[in-house]
């Protein structure tokens, strides 16, 4: 028998199917929905008897509540892949799922993974467990007020951190003051333009802001810096530890080590992770 793992990210909906079968790919998120998606691959290998999905939005007990960046056509899809497939589902928040892979990576029981991607996310390990919260919404770093803007996030606020801390949030800036070129933060940084040059120092602020509040709040042995902004911009790390003195309360500092995240896929790894998980149950 084989299982199916999936990373529903902002970007992409990548998939890898281990055991009997192996086998990997991925389609964009913003054309296809993502129970379609699920339901086209277990028609397509029916010897897949569990699915775990790392998930870029808020899920709560199979259910999910919110996905600002994915087009959600069955939002109960834990059920539904159960009544209609007969095999068990599991989704869980792509933060959460990477910083479970995290946790085992660097074996620490206490650590935060916060990424910027396409999005900012947060996940927190404390005592080897995952921290949910009540409606399994804690960690939702991205969405905490920070400054007023002009722009909308994806939630519908417009002071959300994640507007600066991010991929989406670059690219949102760089249309409003009519910035040419890719998202880059280079590029951007030597810019001409003043307002361009600004997108990325309000990133950099953006990001000593969430690392500082990450380690406040949460009290982690390490901080793992990750995503694909911060993949792109590997010397954002160093900033961070430099400059987040000025920021995080010193106590949380003390004993603190600050890495950046050397996994290709940590959320894909953490859906493995649930995988095997279910794989005990089951047995």
């Amino acid at each position: 028998m084989s299982r199916l793992a999936i990373d529903a990210g902002g970007t992409w909906l990548r998939y890898e199917i281990v055991g009997d079968r192996e086998e990997c790919g991925r389609v964009s998120t913003h054309k296809t929905p993502l129970w379609s998606f699920v339901s086209s691959l277990l028609k397509r290998f029916p010897d897949i008897d569990a699915v775990a999905i790392s998930f870029a939005g808020q899920v709560h007990e199979g259910i999910v509540l919110s996905a600002p960046n994915i087009e959600i056509d069955e939002p109960e899809i834990e059920n539904l892949v159960e009544s209609t497939f007969g095999i068990p589902l599991r989704i869980e928040n792509d933060l959460n799922c990477a910083a479970l892979a995290e946790s085992v990576y660097w074996n620490e029981k206490d650590l935060v993974a916060l990424y910027s991607g396409t999005g900012l996310g947060c996940g927190i390990v404390t005592g080897g467990e995952i921290l949910r919260g009540w409606r399994s919404l804690a960690g939702e770093i991205g969405h905490i007020p920070y400054k007023k803007t002009p722009l909308r996030c994806g939630c519908g606020k417009d002071n959300c951190i994640e507007l600066y801390a991010s991929g989406s949030g670059i690219e949102k800036w760089m249309d409003h003051f009519g910035c040419e070129g890719k998202p880059d933060l280079h590029g951007l940084a030597a810019s001409e333009k003043e307002e361009c040059r600004k997108i990325a120092d309000e990133y950099l602020e953006a990001m000593l802001a969430a690392s500082a509040t990450a380690v406040t709040l949460f009290n982690p042995k390490i901080l793992v810096l990750g995503g694909g902004v911060i993949g792109h911009n590997p010397e954002i790390v160093e900033r961070i530890e430099k400059d987040i003195a000025r920021y995080a309360l010193a106590e949380s500092l003390k004993g603190l080590k600050i890495v950046r995240s050397r996994m290709k896929n940590a959320s894909m790894q953490g859906a493995k992770l649930l995988l095997d998980t279910m794989t005990t149950v089951m047995e």
